[in-house]
Formats: structure tokens, sequence, C-alpha cells
């Protein structure tokens, strides 16, 4: 780094005599417009530092200023902006200490805005660190934690946790309770590229416009990328829907924040009291209240059981809709149905009731009685078949 170089418009040095009859230490020079400005050794700028008034200490190398304006540079362009109330110059540059309605805002890219009520910036490391009441804000989200520390040069930041994220659907708005809220652990963001990886525990929630929890995601840790609205959280994850009582146990499962979606392209396990339902991946459309089962649904309950290529679960209504090759399988007599199609919802006793109104279904039974075995029959039917 080069010396700070220093551009000032001088008053005058405050003094009186009483308090130079005690000392014999300088007295500050008052600047009515102080500019600081340093470079990196190749010459480009690495940061200016500008305010109305300001006061400095020769002995202590000690600049105190009010209303202080920085512009933070990266590969010789401005990069970020920073505000505050007060700020004290240390060591000609070494370390700078701001204070007072803390701003640091990015000037491209996202352009994110963090706030806080102490920064402490270390110019030789590119490195500033807001250690009191940091948050930060972009069109749509808000995230709080304990300290921010932002790699300058890298565009890296830091958060150590609990951090939030609470996030709009539409834009930020903190009169209004937040559609989404995220809580993690120690979290890294790259605010240029918008990678993310975060700690866990992890605790994502969707809520309603009163705050109530719709569904619920819980993971070890999770990885993504805030410029593309998607985030995954890392196995074992599980979903829950508090309304109806459903469940999902996932491995790997990604959540898109714009289209408001869960999807796992690995088995998974679902519950909804007695009912088991798996499939060898998942999506769920969560402004439909729907979980998808592309491939390999298998749905087990009491003494029945069906497998179907696709099956459609609406947790809100709790109905099922079970397509292709449906053969559904229960221990009494040990009947057997077949179809294409089975639509199915959960009775007050909590278990799956299934018809196929109109399509041909196919049942296979077995009677004790020799004298009332029959013989299997193909029918087209509209009876509700229990399962």
């Amino acid at each position: 780094m080069t010396p700070v170089i220093l551009s000032a418009l001088m008053l005058g040095c405050t003094s009186s005599t009483d308090n130079r009859a005690g000392t014999d230490a300088p007295l500050p020079f008052v600047f009515r417009k102080l500019e600081l400005e340093q470079k990196k050794s190749n010459g480009d700028i690495d940061w200016k530092l500008s305010s109305p008034e300001a006061r400095y200490e020769l002995s202590r190398r000690l600049v105190r200023a009010k209303q202080p304006i920085g512009i933070l540079y990266n590969k010789n362009k401005p990069s970020f902006k920073i505000r505050a109330e007060f700020a004290v110059v240390i060591n000609d540059g070494e370390q700078i200490i701001l204070e007072g309605d803390v701003q640091l805002k990015q000037i491209n890219g996202q352009k994110l805005l963090v706030k806080g009520e102490r920064l402490r910036w270390i110019p030789e490391l590119s490195r500033l660190v807001m250690e009191e009441k940091p948050r930060a804000f972009d069109a749509r989200s808000r995230i709080t934690a304990t300290i921010a520390i932002l790699q300058q040069d890298t565009n890296d930041l830091t958060l150590n946790g609990p951090v939030q994220l609470d996030r709009w659907q539409d834009k930020l708005a903190l009169t209004m309770k937040p559609d989404t809220a995220v809580r993690t652990g120690k979290a890294l963001w790259n605010l240029e590229n918008g990678a993310l990886k975060a700690d866990g525990p992890v605790l994502g929630q969707r809520r309603d416009q009163e705050g109530v929890v719709l569904e619920q995601l819980e993971g070890r840790e999770l990885i993504g990328n805030t410029q593309k609205g998607v985030i995954t959280v890392k196995s074992p994850v599980t979903v829950t829907m508090p309304r109806s009582k459903g469940l999902l146990l996932a491995k790997d499962t990604s959540w898109n924040f714009r289209q408001q979606t869960l999807r796992s392209n690995d088995s998974f396990e679902g519950l909804i009291n007695e009912i088991q339902i798996n499939g060898e991946r998942f999506s769920a459309e969560l402004d439909q209240n729907t979980v998808i089962i592309p491939e390999g649904c298998r749905i087990k309950q009491p003494g029945e059981r069906l497998r179907a290529r696709k099956c459609r679960w609406n947790w809100q209504t709790d109905e099922v809709l079970a397509t292709g090759n449906v053969r559904v399988e229960r221990d009494d007599n040990n009947q057997i149905t077949e179809a294409q199609t089975l639509r199915g919802s959960v009775g007050e006793k909590g278990s799956l009731t299934f018809s196929a109104p109109g399509n041909k279904v196919r049942s296979e039974l077995t009677i004790e009685e020799k004298t009332n075995r029959q013989d299997p029959s193909e029918e087209r039917s509209q009876a509700p078949v229990l399962f």
C-alpha cells in the first residue's frame, strides 16, 4: 500500500491558554473539508474517504471525521460506497472505525445494502467487519446475523450465525410479514456471482400473510445461488405440512424461491397418518399444495398396497391421483385391482379410499368357501374400491 494522500481545507487549530498550560501535546488541526485517498502498490486506487469536517491529531496520527463518505475500489473501479455519522482513521489509514447508522452499499451487481451500528475497516487486508446489528438488504430479501465480514477483493460476505433470511415474493416490504424465512448457521455469500453456502442446522418456512407456517423444511446444511433464486438443502431433509400433518423424509432437496417449488431426484418417503407414500423422486408445487411423484409411486397402509407409474398428492385436500398401470393389493380375500387411473381421498378414519368412475377396472379375489368361488372378471364400475 502507498501512504495515504491527504487533501484538506484547514480552518485552524483549536486551542486555549488554559489548555496549553497543562500539556505540551500538539493541538489538533480542524478541517472544513477532508479528503483521504490510498492507492495500491501497482498504482490502482484502493479507497477514498471524504468528510465535511474533521480533526487531525498529528502526534497520534488520528483523524476524527463527521458524516464521512467512503468509496471502495476493485480493479480500479468503484465497488462499494460507505456512509456513517462518525469515522476515526487510525495510523493514517491503517484502520478505520465508522459508527452510527453505518451503510455499506454495493455499487454494481446485486446492489446489496449492508447496515449496522459499527464497522471496522482494515484497508490493508481489504476487510470490513460490521460488528453491531448487521442487516443486509436486496430488492426482495433481508438478512440478519451477529457479525458480517466483507472481503472486498473477492466480494465474499461471511455471516456469523445464527443467520436469518427473510424473503418477500414480490418486493421488499418490511411492514409486512415475509413469505419465506430461512435460518442457518455461519454462511458464506459471494456478492458477485450469488453463490451461497451455509452451515446447519437449516430451518426453512413458507408462511401465509398472517405468518402461519404452511410448509417447513429442515436439513443438515445448504448450498445455492441467490441470483438464480435456488437453494439445495443437504440430506437428511424433513419437509412437514403442519396443517395437514403431512411429512416427507428425503435426501438432497432443492427449493426454488421464484417458482415456489421443491424438488428431489432421490428416493423419498411420505407419511399421512398411517399411510406411507414412496417414490423414486418428487417435485412439490407449493402454491398448489401438491406433491408429484413422476416415477415408481408406491402407497401402503395397513392391509393394502398400491403401485403406479405416477401419483399426485394434494396435502391440503388429502386427495391422491394414481395413473399408469395402477395395481392395488388387499390382504382381505387376496383381492387385486388393476386400472390405468384411480382417484383416492383420505376418509374420516385416516385411510385412503379409491374409486375409478367411468374407468375400466379389473378385480380379482379369492374366496375360501368353494361354493362361493368365482372367476376373475373385468367390468366397468363406479363403485369405490377401498384402499
